[in-house]
């Protein structure tokens, strides 16, 4: 085999990993690879935290601006979401208007960067000379509370930003007494959300 067919196939087999693993809108990894990472990060790592965001209100954006205007808000939090970015961070895109922060280190580590994120969000974006107010609804779990199960933590720290999500946009950490989905019938100030 040649040299420059050894090339081209590696240049190839690269293209179709980042096809398989990256998201096309924002650059960002996608859940296939948020998954991987997560998966080895909980086998190199004594504490992970795993934070789940969700924008609060943002198929309005989408019918009152139109999908363009949507694509550009998902980019642009993609871009504050990678600002957070050090070696310890790793920023994905779930689906649609969901995000994932793999956090390396335990419950008060987590809740800094879940903080700032709905911080580093929260900040009016600009769109085409108008001002768009975005809110994060975060939830997030650890190692520690949860486990090591990579699906458990997804699956924890997502019941969490249901919690946030009934309160209009806040930082929850799970609490076993959620239990599987919020109820309308609970407070919607219980549990109460962490304060930024």
């Amino acid at each position: 085999m040649t040299a420059q067919l050894v090339e081209t196939l590696q240049a190839e087999r690269d293209k179709y990993h980042r096809q398989a693993t990256e998201d096309d809108l924002t650059g960002l990894p996608n859940r296939r690879a948020a998954i991987e990472r997560l998966t080895r990060t909980v086998k190199t790592h004594s504490e992970v935290g795993v934070i789940v965001l969700d924008l609060v209100g943002f198929k309005l954006i989408n019918d009152r601006f139109g999908h363009r205007v949507g694509n550009i808000v998902l980019s642009q939090v993609a871009e504050r979401l990678r600002r957070l970015g050090r070696s310890d961070i790793f920023a994905a895109r779930l689906s649609g208007d969901e995000f994932v922060l793999i956090v390396q280190g335990g419950p008060d580590r987590t809740r800094s960067v879940a903080g700032r994120a709905w911080r580093h969000i929260k900040d009016p974006f600009v769109l085409e000379a108008r001002q768009v107010d975005i809110v994060a609804s975060i939830g997030y779990t650890t190692t520690s509370q949860a486990g090591r199960d990579p699906a458990t933590l997804l699956h924890l720290a997502d019941i969490a930003m249901y919690w946030a999500k009934a309160n209009r946009g806040a930082v929850h950490g799970y609490d076993e007494d959620m239990g599987d989905v919020p109820s309308d019938a609970r407070p919607r100030d219980w549990p109460p959300p962490y304060k930024v």
